[in-house]
């Protein structure tokens, strides 16, 4: 008989047993948006088959393929009949040995191409196959439109079906993956991103669904290995598939962490150098106030201390400018934020640089408007800006010039104006002046130079506060003026006034504890000098015995000792009986955010940053104290 002669009977139809008539099946079947249909192999005498009949077609069969009025009907006998023997083939394969197979094939006679999925239903001899595929034209033809896509290596493209299983990937993906594509074909995305990024990977599988496409974002995906590398994603629905689009940016990714680490590096370093720097002026400072005190009231000795005071100012000033404008750079400036008044701001930028202006013979001329007003701010970063202003102008102002402090009111902003008769700004160098580390040059000849970063710095900070700031100047020799505007708020209920000048503290037992046996030293003459019996300790141990022999009322602890630390110190003294009672100042060269909240953490009352003025000092005690 030949082989289109097999006859289409009743006895076609599957056994009432066969799983395939379950209602619950039968649901299934009709729902699924892919092509469904059950055909039973009609094999010849050797158990070949040479034709086969169509069963069951769900209804998005016809959607799929193009062939309506399938059911009951042979291969041979429909637009496929030419491409009969291959599928034949295929499906007797699948018959005789169970294993599922899962393929990408042309249909000529439909023009369609098609994912195929194939398995066997029930025993051999039932020869029953089910047959599940989708339509992929449409991105084969996207394929074909891409050209090479498979041979490109600098693109990854995937391929994603209705379940969001891969179904074709291209050369480019397999270098990155490491995966044979016959290894990829098949995967869920969830086998190729790590489980940290699924839940955005899922977020991109409901953008796409919904809005078509997907925003670009970077993830990380698994080799086959188990190694991982970084890919740029996008994604975009075509027809019924996905096509994803992953560049490969790994290589940029690692030169980013390494610049991070490099920049991490360079805060460190900063960090330690101010630190390192900061320890040896603590004694020096605290010298030239003992020394203060102690000299006699002769015009030579104290012209002396006045310049030493103000070089120690400059030195300090440069150390914190250079701190704080890395830290801007990297983000980690916080700017703690209250309703502040001007004129307490400005109160401190004076008390700043007043030993400066005075040391050049300058006069000063300050100019305040009748309302106070007040802005939102750090009181401390604002004082920065106009003590750094205020240096400035008292830096590039020949001797005896004069600096105008101005105030004026707006209705939406304070403006501030800082004017001197130094030697000016060139023009074209007006734009630049806010340019970390840059120099005017005319201001090197005839100035003391700097490190080029205090303007930066100020512009830096006012634009943390929402402000700006700006530079007006005629010309060389014409003096200068910078204006900066802050966003102005309301008043507090009750505004706070600018302190009054602290009393002295009472008289207690204090212990400092600092390896730098000078900083220890002339920090316990100074407190002394005060009335305050004084203990000294080189590191943690011997701090905690003094704190048993000596109880003292303030203790302060630098951080980095031999032995044991500062921090380690403070926990246990804390710990001891008596330790509740100690108020603890945190003094050491580390200033940091972080350093702060180390020592907080670790039980500190206070954090103070090396050197310690007395004014400064006195102020700390006077807080422990209230």
């Amino acid at each position: 008989m030949k082989p289109n002669a097999y006859p289409v009977t009743a006895e076609a139809e599957p056994p009432a047993e066969s799983s395939v008539s379950g209602s619950e099946y039968q649901a299934l079947f009709d729902a699924t948006d892919e092509g469904f249909c059950i055909i039973r192999l009609l094999l010849d005498p050797g158990g070949e088959p040479v034709d086969g009949v169509f069963l069951k077609a769900n209804p998005s069969f016809e959607r799929q393929s193009g062939m309506a009025d399938v059911i009951g009907r042979n291969m041979r006998a429909l637009p496929i009949a030419r491409e009969a023997d291959h599928w034949l083939r295929v499906l007797g394969s699948v018959v005789r040995t169970g294993q599922s197979i899962r393929m990408s094939d042309r249909s000529e006679p439909l023009g369609r191409w098609f994912d195929v999925h194939a398995f066997r239903i029930g025993e051999p001899a039932q020869a029953l196959v089910a047959v599940r595929f989708s339509d992929i034209t449409h991105r084969r033809q996207v394929e074909e439109r891409l050209g090479s896509v498979r041979r490109i290596q600098t693109v990854g493209v995937l391929f994603w079906g209705q379940d969001f299983r891969l179904v074709d990937v291209n050369d480019g993906f397999l270098e990155m993956s490491g995966y044979a594509r016959d290894e990829a074909i098949g995967l869920t995305w969830q086998q190729l991103a790590p489980p940290e990024f699924h839940r955005i990977s899922r977020r991109a599988v409901q953008q796409v669904m919904t809005a078509g496409e997907t925003t670009p974002y970077e993830k990380q995906y698994i080799r086959k290995d188990g190694t991982r590398w970084w890919g740029l994603f996008a994604a975009r629905r075509v027809g019924d598939e996905v096509v994803e689009f992953v560049l490969d940016v790994t290589e940029r990714k690692q030169a980013e962490e390494a610049l991070r680490e490099a920049d991490r590096r360079k805060d460190e370093f900063l960090a330690t150098l101010a630190h390192e720097l900061r320890n040896p002026l603590a004694p020096i400072r605290t010298g030239l106030h003992i020394l203060r005190r102690s000299l006699p009231p002769e015009p030579m000795p104290l012209r002396t201390l006045a310049v030493m005071d103000r070089q120690l100012d400059h030195l300090v000033r440069l150390v914190d400018d250079l701190l704080d404008i890395a830290r801007i750079g990297a983000g980690k400036v916080r700017i703690e934020r209250q309703v502040v008044s001007m004129r307490e701001v400005l109160a401190r930028s004076v008390e700043a640089t007043q030993a400066a202006i005075d040391g050049k013979g300058h006069s000063l001329d300050i100019s305040l408007c009748d309302e106070d007003c007040h802005v939102e701010g750090d009181l401390d970063r604002l004082a920065q800006v106009f003590s750094n202003l205020l240096s400035n102008a008292a830096k590039y102002t020949p001797p005896g010039g004069r600096i105008r402090l101005e105030v004026l009111a707006r209705p939406d902003h304070a403006l501030v104006r800082v004017s001197d008769t130094g030697f000016g700004i060139p023009k074209e160098q007006q734009d630049h002046v806010f340019e970390l580390f840059s120099q005017v040059r005319d201001h090197q000849r005839h100035a003391e130079g700097g490190l080029g970063i205090g303007l930066s710095l100020v512009h830096s900070l006012v634009e943390l506060h929402g402000g700006t700031v700006h530079v007006e100047s005629d010309g060389p020799g014409q003096g200068s003026r910078f204006c900066v505007r802050l966003p102005r708020v309301a008043p507090p209920a009750a505004a706070s006034s600018r302190a009054q000048e602290l009393l002295p503290a009472a008289a207690c037992r204090i212990l400092v504890a600092d390896d730098n046996a000078d900083a220890a030293e002339t920090l316990a003459l100074l407190l002394e000098a005060d009335g305050h019996e004084v203990m000294t300790a080189g590191n943690g141990v011997e701090a905690i015995a003094r704190v048993r022999q000596f109880a003292p009322q303030v203790a302060f602890l630098d951080l980095e000792m031999p032995v044991m630390g500062g921090l380690e110190a403070a926990r246990r003294i804390r710990a001891l009986p008596e330790g509740g009672a100690v108020k603890l100042v945190a003094l050491t060269g580390w200033g940091q955010t972080s350093d702060r909240e180390r020592t907080r953490e670790a039980g500190f009352d206070l954090h103070l940053v090396k050197p310690l003025g007395a004014q400064a000092l006195q102020e700390a005690l006077a807080q422990l104290r209230a």
